[in-house]
């Protein structure tokens, strides 16, 4: 498809802005600023690869938003050779052919560790609301109930952290702050050794003897080939059935058909998930229909605090690219 864009003048797509984080947001101001260049925002997902391929189609840059907005082999192929850079908002980079882009000249570029903090946060709210199952009782309080019954304390309880990079690490020491006894995976070579913290409390494990031995899981693992649906039937069984599972990650490494099984069997005893295979989550997903489960919409990295670092970030790798340097490159 030949380009509308007039010549000198650089086009930067935004395909994917749904639910919407860069309309209004001082970032998007600050891009739209730039001379020279003209940026389209599309604030619904694309339906189709073609679809995909039509909006990006001239774009000298795209600003992927949504991982499941997924630039293959053959979307870029039919959009170089104008397409110099792929700038990514968020760490994950697993949506995009990256061998392709290589092997094609195109840039790929993220936003490492702009939202440690916050997703950190967020993954010990979701355990602490499963653990004093704070949505139930709201709900039940609001219907005129005063239900009894027993929480769970998380001081003394044991803490399964799957993956040990920035977020794994931060949640293991704010776990830690309030008394819980940390267990690791780094599912790596790379030793679990935080600095500056106090790891007595910290442990390196294998998988199996986390599995075994954590009352709750927390994963923080990158989507690869080998991690891909890590936690399935034989993973779920394998964990005591008091144990709590917490997903902040990629919804891609858990089978969430062997996890409802596992829920409504009482195999496990609850989960909380902020990541899925499909989003928006189905309405009728068996996941949505289950007691036992707190469901929030991939929104854990949604922090004002982190969304102004991240999003400046993403247009901070625009300006340097189209100024010939390159910051945080996928590798």
């Amino acid at each position: 498809m030949k380009s509308n864009v007039p010549d000198g003048v650089i086009r930067v797509v935004i395909p994917d802005d749904d639910p919407s984080v860069f309309a209004d947001s001082a970032a998007m101001a600050r891009l739209s600023r730039l001379p020279n260049v003209e940026v389209n925002t599309f604030t619904e997902r694309p339906g189709s690869s073609s679809e995909l391929t039509e909006r990006i189609s001239g774009a000298h840059t795209v600003i992927l938003v949504r991982t499941t907005t997924r630039i293959t082999n053959t979307i870029l192929e039919s959009v170089a050779p104008n397409l110099r850079h792929v700038a990514i908002w968020g760490t994950a980079a697993d949506h995009v052919a990256l061998e392709s882009a290589r092997r094609l000249g195109i840039v790929v570029t993220n936003t490492p560790n702009a939202a440690t903090v916050a997703v950190a946060e967020h993954a010990l709210a979701l355990l602490m609301s499963l653990a004093r199952k704070i949505p139930q009782l709201d709900l039940r309080v609001r219907e005129g109930e005063w239900p009894g019954g027993q929480l769970t304390q998380l001081a003394g309880k044991t803490l399964g952290i799957v993956g040990t990079g920035a977020v794994g690490v931060r949640l293991a020491r704010i776990a830690s702050g309030i008394g819980m006894r940390i267990l690791a995976s780094s599912l790596s070579d790379t030793a679990f050794a935080p600095a500056n913290a106090d790891q007595s409390n910290w442990t390196e494990v294998s998988f199996s003897e986390l599995l075994a031995n954590s009352d709750a899981i927390s994963i923080h693992a990158r989507l690869t080939q080998q991690t891909r649906s890590m936690f399935g039937a034989v993973e779920f069984s394998r964990m005591k059935p008091t144990a709590l599972f917490v997903n902040t990650a990629r919804g891609q490494l858990v089978n969430y058909q062997a996890l409802a099984e596992a829920l409504a069997n009482e195999t496990i005893a609850g989960a909380a998930l902020d990541v899925f295979n499909n989003e928006p989550l189905d309405r009728n997903s068996a996941l949505a229909r289950l007691p036992n489960v707190i469901l929030t919409p991939h929104i854990a990295s949604n922090t004002s605090e982190a969304l102004t670092v991240s999003l400046n970030m993403v247009v901070d790798n625009v300006v340097d690219y189209l100024q010939e340097i390159v910051r945080h490159r996928v590798t």
